[in-house]
């Protein structure tokens, strides 16, 4: 696989990766952005969202507004490693910023360049857990390494034998309707949108792909990059 750049559209990420240029990128690159609870904004420009229930997200307080994800993907343990880096907005000067996550392994969290502590909540068993980052007015970007669970429900492994050429493995992610937080610590709601970029890294005999325009390519790499709109 060779790197690859590609301009996205602020939607859901998704993403698939295979021997020839296919739409792919897990649910990740396909990445939309979410929806949270309601709150009075100190943000003249920011309007107010309805509450969604199936995020965890307080997207009235603060927002992801970019993704730049860099991952690697894993066909032997079943799993995508690397690290979700986010500009953010805070609307109302919270002290914190909320993503969901599901099975997911949190290694570490940063603010604008320095580590910090993190919270995962209490665990539900349709949405996930409340990843609580602490933030201050003036933070900018929070920056989160991860990995996945090979039951990762967004995640769709394929042996070679499952597939047309039946020569290499295959997968593809599928975000929908709230399964992004189980391949990445994101504010998993419809009404959330950012634009997102991405680095991914897979087995050189295969290539990434995901909802976006390709720019170039690096065979020798085996690295696909989608760069930002």
């Amino acid at each position: 696989m060779g790197p690859s750049r590609y301009v996205n559209q602020p939607n859901r990420p998704n993403f698939t990766t295979q021997t020839k240029i296919m739409k792919n990128l897990l649910p990740l690159l396909a990445i939309t952005a979410f929806a949270s609870s309601c709150g009075t904004s100190n943000d003249s420009n920011h309007e107010p969202m309805p509450h969604d229930p199936h995020t965890f997200a307080k997207a009235d307080e603060a927002a992801i507004t970019h993704l730049d994800l860099d991952i690697t993907v894993s066909f032997d343990s079943k799993q995508i490693i690397g690290t979700a880096t986010y500009d953010i907005v805070n609307h109302t000067g919270t002290d914190s910023i909320v993503l969901d996550a599901k099975g997911l392994n949190i290694e570490a969290v940063s603010i604008d360049g320095n580590e910090t502590a993190f919270t995962l909540g209490s665990e539900n068993p349709f949405l996930g857990q409340p990843l609580i980052i602490p933030i201050t007015k003036k933070t900018k970007q929070v920056a989160i390494t991860y990995s996945t669970s090979p039951q990762a429900e967004a995640l769709q492994w394929l042996e070679p034998s499952q597939t047309a050429g039946k020569e290499h493995p295959f997968l593809f992610t599928q975000s929908q309707a709230i399964l992004a937080r189980t391949w990445i610590p994101i504010q998993d709601g419809p009404g959330i949108r950012f634009t997102y970029e991405a680095t991914v890294r897979v087995p050189r005999e295969l290539m990434a792909v995901m909802s976006a325009m390709q720019r170039a390519s690096i065979i020798s790499t085996c690295r696909s990059r989608f760069p930002p709109t």
